[in-house]
């Protein structure tokens, strides 16, 4: 009786200082750190801690900040004291359940095996949570759980409810609220089912294998049905050993994709049928040596955009660092294309540059355009038919292959082409193309050439062309317009010797004579456009007499619609410090659709070097006559200089500020007190768009008879349609002298 006594008045002390001793020593073995505001130990009855706070040490590889108003512990003291098998709790009581948990640092300290095996014991035979908020984050991705309820029994069904539960990732983001469903506790396993989370998709059930956490392993199996299909799946993940190791499998059957796209959210509505999809994956996706994976999928009357599909099929495997496309299957209506090969997944960085591959690849391609249409591409400008098969391969550095195409009655870009041939072929350090010949109606482009695979990827090779009529081609760079009906036949001939263009060619004009050009220039693969800008350069341009009416037009809209150009051009050294000789003249040239509203232009310009005189251009509008000397300064062409001195006077008769000037307009004024304009200053660079017009006012004339200017003058920025504060710059002229009438002769009487 006394012993009794004693043990009823000294176990709630002993129980409640052993508890604490023993979580405060379980807590900092695994780097935590625990504080209880107060623990009851009624005998017989559960323990009770209340204003529990569990935090992790700063070297402790996960954030873990957990809070619990109230837990209530039914302890089995029998199973903790004799170390027995089985539950060490009876039952887990929590209430107002708060945590924050992250992964902080990959490599800092993680939890012990014994830790884990700790964990293992701590499971109850029943569960009880309320009210719990839980922010659970790995990288991007976080889960959130407000206001969760969650029961659990080895006797009998619980029930889990939450107001929300949040997921966002860089691949996935959705919210799912006001969940309900049934709870089961068995064996360690929790099982919830008959979980809604959207119209259309339900989690039939999914359960966490928490049997084995001990030994560092779980798992998670789920079955949905899903927008019409079916869904299953399952998980596990052992981080025993020194190699962490995944388990993933998972399957797919007759899933609506028009109904997995509305649930999604996505804007573009995406029709047809995952008919079958199967994925499994085992290993680390860090070691991709010690990985393997297998991946089949079908879609079925797949609709996207204009983008459409009869069948797509993928099948692929992933073992011993080996990638086996087993077949890319593509069919839609007419066309069809089969891909299939494997590589070897390189194992450094190095061996990148050295691939180890084989593929084969056949297609019959009856219309081109719906076929573009599937990459992006629209139909209007692809049409055709064209097949193309063959085989590639490499190994220890070597690449060997061939290919082969040929089309008919093809669209590419807008542009039609009659007949395709082609022939390439991969040898061990070069790739060869044997032929490549485009005929469209009475012009012809023939290839020839080899590139250098193993080095610095030089290339060599021939290009001829022969055109019946260019301007057939200019809406390709100067974009839609009306063509040019008159033939400009043009024949071009070039030879590539490593990287080295030299060019030679003749373009006729109808009613002129011929333009002849020459040019030399070397493109290495690779090269960026400011790399070309500082590159030798040797062209010519001769053009005795070009009749602009009957030539076809590089601007759109048209700007000459009459007018004579002719001149000789000699371009030497590089495009951005270029040397220039020669000269160009224009006469009686009729104009439209310019930022200036002149009507006729006339004009010559000498070249000398680094710098051009304008030694003349004379101008009209529809009222006004201009003439006008200048000089140009192009020794850099990032920083172009064009001076405009004007014969006659012009004057500014702005009345109100202009942040952007994107044309000139030119008016008579027979009198005026606007402030005249001597010059006017034009800097910017050739291949550029921030240009600046200054205005310069004369302050008066020197002894020796010259125009002092204001050098400082006003400053404009030239925007030319491209901004948003376009203005006109509106400038004055004495109007056009009118033709003095012949009086007449008296009449003798």
């Amino acid at each position: 009786m006394l012993a009794a006594l004693l043990a009823t008045w000294f176990t709630p002390f002993a129980v409640s200082n052993g508890l604490r001793l023993s979580v405060w020593w379980k807590a900092r073995q695994e780097g935590l750190i625990v504080t209880i505001d107060r623990i009851d130990a009624p005998f017989l009855r559960p323990v009770v801690l209340r204003g529990l706070h569990i935090t992790s040490a700063s070297d402790n590889a996960f954030r873990i900040n957990l809070t619990a108003t109230q837990v209530s512990l039914d302890l089995n003291l029998t199973r903790i004291l004799l170390r027995e098998r089985g539950h060490a709790l009876r039952n887990l009581s929590i209430q107002q359940l708060h945590g924050d948990l992250r992964r902080s640092h990959p490599t800092g300290r993680a939890i012990t095996q014994r830790g884990w095996a700790t964990l293992h014991r701590l499971f109850p035979q029943s569960l009880n949570v309320t009210s719990s908020d839980l922010r659970v984050q790995d990288g991007p991705t976080v889960i959130l759980l407000r206001n969760c309820f969650l029961s659990a029994s080895e006797t009998e069904a619980g029930r889990f409810n939450t107001a929300e539960i949040m997921v966002a990732s860089p691949w996935f983001r959705q919210t799912f609220s006001q969940l309900r469903g049934a709870t089961s506790w068995q064996a360690n396993r929790l099982t919830l089912a008959g979980l809604t989370l959207t119209r259309g998709f339900d989690l039939q059930s999914i359960t966490a294998d928490l049997s084995r956490i001990g030994k560092q392993r779980i798992g998670l199996e789920f079955d949905v049905d899903a927008f019409g299909g079916k869904l299953r799946g399952s998980i596990s993940h052992e981080w025993r050993s020194p190699h962490s190791n995944w388990k993933i499998a998972g399957s797919a059957s007759d899933i609506s994709l028009a109904q997995t796209s509305e649930a999604i959210g996505f804007t573009d509505r995406v029709d047809g049928l995952l008919h079958a999809c199967n994925f499994t994956f085992r290993g680390n996706s860090r070691e991709s040596a010690r990985a393997t994976a297998s991946l089949w999928t079908e879609l079925t009357r797949l609709t996207w955009r204009n983008r459409t599909a009869e069948a797509i099929m993928v099948g692929a495997a992933l073992y011993n660092r080996q990638i086996q496309l087993q077949q890319l299957y593509i069919k839609q209506k007419a066309n069809q294309l089969t891909l299939s090969g494997e590589a070897s997944f390189p194992s450094n960085s190095s061996e990148w540059l050295s691939p180890d591959f084989r593929g084969d690849i056949a297609a019959s391609i009856n219309n081109l355009g719906d076929f573009a249409s599937l990459f992006g591409a629209d139909p209007g400008d692809f049409g055709g038919k064209i097949a193309i098969d063959g085989a590639m391969n490499a190994r220890d550095r070597k690449i060997g292959g061939q290919l082969t195409a040929n089309g008919a009655s093809l669209r590419v870009f807008k542009t039609s082409v009659d007949t395709l041939d082609a022939k390439l072929n991969l040898e061990a350090t070069e790739l060869g193309l044997e032929q490549l010949e485009l005929k469209r109606k009475s012009d012809i482009l023939q290839v020839q050439g080899k590139i250098d695979l193993s080095h610095e990827h030089s290339y060599s090779g021939t290009l001829n062309a022969a055109i019946g009529n260019l301007a057939e081609y200019l809406s390709i760079f100067r974009g839609p317009g009306e063509s040019n009906i008159k033939p400009t036949p043009a024949n071009i001939e070039a030879r590539i010797d490593s990287n080295s263009w030299d060019a030679h060619g003749t373009i006729g004009l109808y009613g002129s004579s011929s333009i002849n050009f020459t040019a030399k220039f070397p493109l290495p693969v690779g090269t960026s456009w400011n790399a070309f800008l500082i590159s030798p350069v040797d062209l010519t341009l001769d053009f005795p007499a070009i009749f602009l009416a009957n030539a076809p037009q590089l601007f759109h809209p048209e700007i000459f619609r009459d007018g004579i150009l002719s001149g000789k051009l000699s371009l030497s050294d590089t495009l951005q410090h270029p040397r220039l000789i020669g000269d160009a003249q224009l006469l009686n040239g009729k104009l439209q659709n310019t930022f200036l509203n002149l009507t006729e232009a006339s004009g010559l310009i000498t070249l000398n070097g680094t710098r051009a005189s304008l030694d003349f251009f004379t101008a009209a509008t529809k009222d006004v006559d201009l003439s006008f000397r200048g000089e140009i300064d192009y020794q850099d062409t990032n920083a172009l200089a064009i001076k405009i001195a004007a014969s006659t006077p012009i004057f500014d008769l702005r009345t109100r500020a202009i942040d952007c000037v994107d044309k000139i307009q030119i008016e008579s004024v027979p009198v005026t007190l606007a402030p005249a304009i001597a010059e006017l200053e034009f800097r910017g660079g050739l291949f550029q768009s921030d240009w600046t017009m200054n205005l310069k006012e004369p302050m008066g004339i020197e002894s020796n008879g010259a125009l002092i200017l204001n050098k400082t003058a006003r400053k404009l920025p030239l925007c030319l349609g491209t901004g948003p504060d376009e203005g006109t710059l509106l400038l004055g002229a004495h109007p056009r002298p009118e033709p003095v009438k012949p009086r007449k002769r008296a009449q003798r009487r």
